[in-house]
């Protein structure tokens, strides 16, 4: 009879154990994703190399599909009143699009993917220098921003509601998502003198320039800081005939042309 108690104190023992194990690897592998200083977790995308802090009670979604190419993570936190399989209502959600390919620049490719009624800024960070638009349809709005790293587009979807004082706080850990956001081959210096050349080939001013003058030519003539200095010109009577410069950040890639046509 002892012996069997001994066996089932036994039993008792090697499964409290076992649940302490359990438990002790999951809270090593929780508590080693990274945290920011600010108690943020770190996101690290290992296959397009971005970085992105995020609240530790929002959830990771993979299943998500805001952007027509896919979206490579989601970030979403849900209030008690959000049904499952339905429309945004009680959450709020960031969502970082796999790279886009487009064939122009940044600007016009959005005016032409997004409705009409959409609205269309800027919002530069600390970090970047997004194109933002905030398009409105029957049940909620989102505002997308964009940003070209190197050769690519990506994308940034967000959306918050709930009561005001839950949407003013998901709104506030959206923005903080969005300023931590870091793509990191931008720091490879991912723009090459070809690159800066095709970018400025695309824009609308230099296509029209192109088709009216053939022998126009687009090339880097120069660096500053850091930008590729592309000229827009044609050997005219013995001489140089410029059409414009353009400015072409080596880890942005971002375009800006020096004058007014």
């Amino acid at each position: 009879m002892a012996k069997k108690k001994q066996n089932k104190l036994t039993k008792w023992i090697v499964l409290f154990l076992a649940v302490i194990a359990v438990f002790a690897v999951y809270s090593f592998s929780k508590n080693n994703v990274p945290q920011s200083s600010t108690g943020y977790l770190v996101y690290q995308d290992p296959t397009y190399d971005f970085t992105i802090e995020y609240p530790q009670a929002w959830k990771i979604r993979k299943d998500t599909q805001v952007f027509e190419n896919g979206d490579a993570i989601a970030f979403r936190i849900s209030g008690p009143t959000q049904k499952k399989y339905t429309e945004l209502t009680d959450s709020a959600q960031l969502a970082v699009s796999k790279p886009i390919a487009i064939d122009t620049d940044l600007a016009t490719w959005m005016k032409s993917y997004f409705s009409p009624q959409a609205k269309f800024s800027k919002l530069p960070l600390s970090n970047y220098n997004f194109e933002a638009v905030e398009d409105c349809g029957y049940m909620m709005c989102m505002r997308y921003y964009f940003i070209e790293i190197g050769s690519q587009i990506y994308g940034v979807a967000l959306y918050a509601d709930g009561t005001s004082a839950e949407k003013a706080s998901r709104e506030n850990s959206l923005l903080y998502m969005l300023k931590s956001l870091r793509f990191n081959r931008a720091a490879d210096g991912m723009i090459s003198r070809e690159d800066a050349v095709t970018k400025v080939k695309v824009l609308p001013e230099v296509i029209d320039y192109l088709k009216r003058v053939p022998s126009g030519l687009v090339a880097v003539n120069g660096e500053e800081d850091n930008s590729y200095l592309v000229q827009v010109y044609e050997f005219k009577n013995g001489h140089t005939a410029t059409f414009n410069w353009y400015k072409v950040d080596k880890t942005t890639g971002t375009v800006t042309k020096e004058f007014d046509n």
